[in-house]
């Protein structure tokens, strides 16, 4: 099948599970003005797969947890009763978070791991289930704190760029954290660099070729590009040049798909990584990092200002 073809039918198959979501949470929740309601991972980034779950997260305008809480409850236990895959309790998105959270800590002790987390997430790959308008008011507001107004127009925007390395470098080093005591390694390394890089790359393709531009004009920039899938934003950056790492990319997503695969990568430790299974997907990810570091060689040139942040 052609990378086209699967590309296309990740993303028709993500589509129509962004619009169930979306009547189920009019229908549950209504039109509520207090709660910002999106997802993040593959269904947002329009890779949904068979195997893939809802990383919902819910966001509070009020700073009302309690009643934040409780209609994230709500909401997923209607999901649940129709047959939506919801990931387990826990996690950096279990709690609902005040908007201000999310927009005024950047940098510093108080930026967790968790925030930095959700902040990123949020900007790279979000997508609204309830309150479209302020989801992207923030989206905006997020953009505006990266992008200062006394900012010089000959200078990229370092600020966003710098905290979307810092992020990619939290998850790699965090990795060996998250497989300790017996836990599936091989699953999440391909994931890792698979989806995460691409995660990351699309990242760094947003704020390439910032610089030279105003200030609006930088903000207006990031926010068409952010809106954007990070697949859609390579393709838009580097056009066909960009289809040796699409169609490998596209491999991983039908691998991906299958069950047989994901049981494979979800074994245990090390027998997942001497699965034939994972020994697949490591050579293509190899090949994957390689088409990427390509692109950003042949085409951005080690002169350019976001090669050289990404080395120095």
């Amino acid at each position: 099948m052609r990378f086209q073809d699967v590309i296309k039918g990740v993303r028709e198959r993500s589509e129509s599970q962004l619009e169930s979501l979306r009547k189920v949470a009019a229908s549950e929740l209504g039109d509520r003005s207090d709660l910002i309601v999106g997802v993040n991972g593959s269904l947002a980034r329009r890779e949904l797969t068979s195997g893939s779950d809802i990383d919902l997260f819910f966001l509070t305008t009020n700073g009302d947890i309690e009643s934040a809480a409780a209609a994230q409850r709500s909401y997923r236990s209607a999901l649940e009763a129709v047959g939506v895959k919801m990931p387990a309790e826990g996690g950096v998105f279990e709690n609902p978070l005040p908007i201000a959270d999310l927009v005024k800590v950047i940098g510093g002790s108080k930026d967790t791991n968790e925030l930095i987390t959700r902040r990123m997430l949020f900007l790279l790959e979000g997508e609204w289930i309830v309150n479209e308008v302020e989801f992207r008011c923030i989206r905006e507001r997020l953009i505006d704190r990266y992008v200062e107004e006394d900012l010089d127009e000959h200078k990229i925007c370092l600020f966003l760029l710098n905290d979307i390395i810092r992020y990619w470098r939290t998850i790699c080093v965090d990795y060996e954290n998250k497989v300790q005591g017996g836990k599936p390694k091989a699953i999440r390394l391909i994931k890792l660099r698979f989806s995460r890089m691409m995660l990351y790359f699309g990242g760094v393709v947003a704020v390439e070729g910032t610089g030279e531009l105003t200030t609006a004009h930088k903000r207006a920039t990031l926010v068409s590009r952010l809106s954007l899938s990070p697949i859609q934003r390579i393709q838009n950056r580097f056009g066909r040049r960009a289809d040796a790492a699409l169609t490998i990319y596209a491999e991983f997503l039908e691998k991906i798909d299958s069950v047989s695969t994901r049981r494979a990568l979800d074994q245990p430790g090390d027998v997942g990584l001497n699965s034939d299974e994972f020994k697949f997907l490591s050579n293509k990810a190899r090949l994957f990092k390689d088409e990427l570091a390509k692109l950003i060689l042949d085409d951005f040139g080690s002169s350019n200002p976001v090669v050289r942040a990404i080395l120095l």
